[in-house]
């Protein structure tokens, strides 16, 4: 655990010279922008954390660029390792940044003088980490199995996937079941928010565990 955790300051000193000043200008000028013509927080959050998702793959296309993989095999570092220690660096990215977006959006909110609501918000962030997080799981082991050049566009799909199961979800909701049902469903889930967190969690579990065995899988038969 050690090694893999060392890993995780590995990967934030590989992608450190990516976080510039510019970057950051930008990332915090469209987060600005959708919060004021939103006029909610979640939306600007949600941006954020969308530009940080990109700092995941990162060490990927580093990797690849120069060789890392290959040096890792030449001092005997053991592969698991190399994959334990990219999932828990994108799921620090992954909380950092959702903490940081609050934050941010707190801030913006008060100079702005909108009400900010800062339980809904962090609720909020709570959700978009844990959304992040499984569509990475369906990203890393196409990372691990293919390399940064070959998976990068696929790899993104997963981002576009979420937005029609969204839809979909929608419609199926909507022809299937009455507002006062769906209510009713979202009312049982607020009343009983200590079983609806343990049941996200072990649905977030399992997939991770899914994921984490698979990309093991797919990297230990590559050739570097």
């Amino acid at each position: 655990m050690h090694k893999a955790l060392t890993f995780i300051r590995l990967d934030f000193i590989t992608v450190k010279p990516y976080i510039t000043m510019k970057n950051l200008l930008i990332f915090a000028m469209v987060a600005i922008i959708m919060m004021i013509s939103s006029g909610t927080s979640i939306s600007a959050i949600a941006m954020l954390m969308v530009f940080a998702a990109l700092y995941v793959s990162y060490p990927f296309a580093i990797s690849e660029k120069n060789g890392i993989d290959a040096l890792y095999a030449t001092l005997a570092i053991k592969r698991n390792k190399v994959v334990v220690g990219r999932y828990l660096y994108a799921l620090t990215v992954d909380v950092i940044a959702g903490l940081l977006a609050y934050g941010f959006s707190f801030a913006v909110m008060t100079m702005v003088r909108k009400e900010f609501n800062a339980v809904e918000s962090m609720v909020g962030t709570f959700v978009l980490i844990y959304l992040y997080s499984i569509i990475q799981a369906v990203q890393l082991p196409i990372y691990f199995k293919l390399g940064y050049a070959k998976a990068k566009f696929i790899a993104y799909l997963p981002f576009v996937g979420l937005t029609f199961i969204a839809i979909i979800a929608a419609n199926f909701l909507k022809d299937n079941f009455k507002t006062v049902q769906i209510n009713a469903i979202l009312d049982w889930l607020a009343a009983n928010p200590f079983l609806t967190a343990l049941t996200a969690a072990i649905i977030w579990f399992m997939i991770m565990a899914i994921s984490c065995q698979s990309a093991k899988a797919y990297y230990s038969k590559r050739d570097f």
